[in-house]
């Protein structure tokens, strides 16, 4: 081995160009160029659409189009546009790792876990017999710190929480031991608590394997705490990169700047007692929830309660966000508010708005997975005029007008209407769902995780946009988040679940004040940037708000 290959970047990017090939060719990433040494911790940030997910694939040739490419992609020593297909094959094993956005889409559905790692180990050790691969499979479970490795061998993904099907995928990822591991998003969607230890799991990797990170994220916070250098992407284009103290303590460029200041956390002291004094839009009583799985032996059925006298209201006007670690019930709370499940007892009421009729109620959700709930084979324009004209809008103008508003409410180009699904990122298909929902001026929207690809900005402009659906319409407001700082910005009141049951159910302007219980205080704590955000808002405190160190 060349002992200079340590001295070298692990990874460089040369005056990258991307662009969808055609006659008129659409330019998606231009002149990027940035390198990782052994061991960095580099984190890719901007907004949706900014570029990020593209120049990830682009390093390991997973791009879904024909792309017209330019300049230079090394990675632990090889040209990677300059591979063969067999040399790709062999690079993508060993050199490279990646843990994908939504690691439900990556694993096969109809396969259980320890099939499609095991179909991963007889690549890398084809001698190897079915036993000594069994026991490597488990071994690597175990290094991702997943409970009861053997019996996760047999399940399928749907079966695991959100965290635990990440957790496989870095299992995956790390299999042939990369120089390189690429984490495109690998916290979306993940609660508080569950986030940070799988950001965990990734330190802990990169210092016993002296791994290198390239990690795509909007989560400002988590670049904060983890990330050692940090550039940052704008339209396809590079607008700054350094260490993350310097950048995150004093940003050059000015869409820097706007980016890291709607990052800070405001902890609220707004009044909220008035909304509660309004009629109920929506209340639980009593509800109970038990989901029940047929054992291996069949002898007895297994039950996993997802609701347990479960009690809360939302009344008119007023956002309450529901909070708690995946699997406290949250998606299942709002599946039962919409009918989608049938609770076992207790009483769920919708009540319409004064002087309306029950019947009359308009309800609309947004699901937690965006891509599962858009046709992939429509035009995203098609699928918001099929939404109208079921509703009777005959009028093809007036659609047209209405849409391209609610469009332009959301943050979005007139351009997405002419795509399919499959060519949005993340964050687009995203606010495309909650487009759709509020196409209808809904009475009340209960929206499950509707910011959690979206970057701060964007995040920043629906929320805004959720206000002023409040207070033109008086629209109630279910929202369901992992993320304690839109919990902050927006929610009046805030109701904590845990297995089910409801810990909390509090103003927002009370739930930092200490006397919290201390399954919440443990949500409060494992929020990103936390410690950034708290000395950002103490006069007494000087200097930047990050640590980093030299790649």
């Amino acid at each position: 081995m060349n002992p200079d290959r340590f001295a070298e970047p692990v990874c460089r990017v040369e005056n990258l160009g991307i662009a969808l090939g055609g006659d008129h060719p659409i330019p998606l990433v231009e002149d990027v160029s940035f390198e990782i040494t052994r061991g960095g911790y580099f984190a890719l940030v901007g907004e949706s659409g900014s570029g990020k997910s593209i120049t990830c694939h682009s390093m390991m040739r997973l791009l879904p189009f024909k792309p017209e490419f330019r300049g230079r992609i090394v990675i632990d020593g090889q040209d990677v546009w300059s591979l063969t297909a067999r040399q790709l094959m062999q690079f993508r094993r060993k050199s490279v790792g990646m843990v994908f956005q939504d690691p439900l889409a990556a694993l096969n559905p109809v396969r259980t876990i320890g099939s499609q790692l095991l179909e991963t180990l007889r690549l890398y050790y084809p001698s190897a017999r079915h036993d000594e691969l069994r026991t490597r499979a488990i071994e690597a479970l175990k290094g991702v710190h997943i409970p009861m490795p053997e019996q996760r061998l047999e399940i399928y993904p749907h079966q695991l929480s959100g965290g635990l099907n990440q957790r496989v995928m870095i299992a995956l990822a790390m299999l042939g031991e990369p120089a390189l591991l690429i984490a495109d998003e690998p916290t979306t969607a993940l609660d508080m608590s569950v986030q940070a230890e799988v950001l965990d799991l990734i330190d802990e990797m990169r210092r016993q394997n002296n791994l290198t990170v390239l990690l795509v994220t909007h989560d400002l916070g988590i670049v904060r705490d983890r990330a050692t250098h940090i550039a940052v992407m704008h339209k396809g284009r590079l607008v700054e990169q350094g260490s993350t103290a310097a950048v995150v303590g004093a940003p050059k460029a000015d869409y820097s700047r706007e980016l890291f200041a709607a990052a800070n956390v405001e902890w609220p002291a707004r009044e909220t007692s008035a909304l509660r004094q309004k009629p109920f839009a929506l209340s639980f009583e009593n509800v109970n929830k038990t989901f029940y799985a047929s054992s291996r032996d069949r002898k007895a059925d297994i039950g996993v309660p997802a609701a347990k006298a479960m009690s809360f209201a939302v009344h008119q006007g007023e956002i309450v966000a529901l909070v708690g670690e995946s699997g406290s019930g949250k998606t299942t709370a709002a599946k039962m508010a919409m009918g989608l499940v049938t609770p076992d007892s207790g009483t769920i009421k919708l009540h319409a708005s004064a002087g309306g009729e029950k019947s009359k109620l308009n309800v609309q959700m947004v699901f937690q997975h965006p891509r599962d709930s858009l046709d992939p084979l429509m035009k995203v324009g098609d699928q918001l005029h099929e939404v109208l004209k079921v509703h009777g809008w005959r009028d093809a103008e007036a659609r047209r007008s209405h849409i391209a508003q609610i469009i332009q409410d959301v943050g979005l180009g007139a351009h997405v209407l002419e795509r399919r699904p499959t060519f949005l990122s993340g964050g687009e298909a995203q606010r495309v769902v909650i487009a759709r929902a509020l196409l209808l001026k809904p009475d009340m929207l209960i929206a499950d995780e509707p910011l959690s690809a979206v970057d701060v900005r964007i995040q920043k402009h629906i929320l805004d946009c959720f206000q002023r659906l409040r207070e033109r319409l008086g629209i109630a407001i279910l929202l369901i988040t992992h993320d304690l700082r839109v919990v902050f910005e927006i929610a009046d009141q805030v109701v904590v679940l845990r297995h089910g049951e409801v810990i909390e159910d509090v103003p927002v302007s009370l739930f930092t004040d200490g006397k919290r219980h201390e399954y919440t205080q443990m949500l409060i704590d494992a929020m990103p940037g936390k410690a950034a955000s708290e000395q950002a808002h103490d006069p007494g405190h000087e200097g930047a708000v990050a640590t980093g160190g030299r790649i």
